[in-house]
């Protein structure tokens, strides 16, 4: 699985990510980046674990693919929401 730096373009407007990473700091951009690759990686797992262990696509040469654009799709649609509150949990504990 791979995983994205910060979202641009596909879907994603720049205006949907948080005011404080859009103005803030190096170190800000940094943290998000990080907080949504966490998320990709644990919506990796989510997809993982969804998919039947005794089913076609579990069985197809692309079923990795498959799963990783599911992943990826679902973190560059806006995630599940964790990297968000992440990065504020992230921002509070380093003040």
């Amino acid at each position: 699985m791979t995983v994205s730096g910060l979202p641009s373009g596909g879907g994603w407007d720049p205006i949907s990510l948080p005011a404080a990473v859009r103005g803030g700091s190096s170190e800000d951009k940094s943290d998000y980046k990080a907080a949504l690759g966490f998320e990709q990686v644990l919506l990796g797992q989510l997809v993982e674990a969804i998919v039947p262990e005794q089913s076609e696509l579990a069985d197809s040469p692309y079923a990795g693919a498959v799963k990783d654009a599911f992943a990826q799709g679902l973190a560059d649609s806006g995630g599940v929401g964790l990297a968000q509150q992440l990065f504020e949990t992230m921002r509070r504990t380093a003040a």
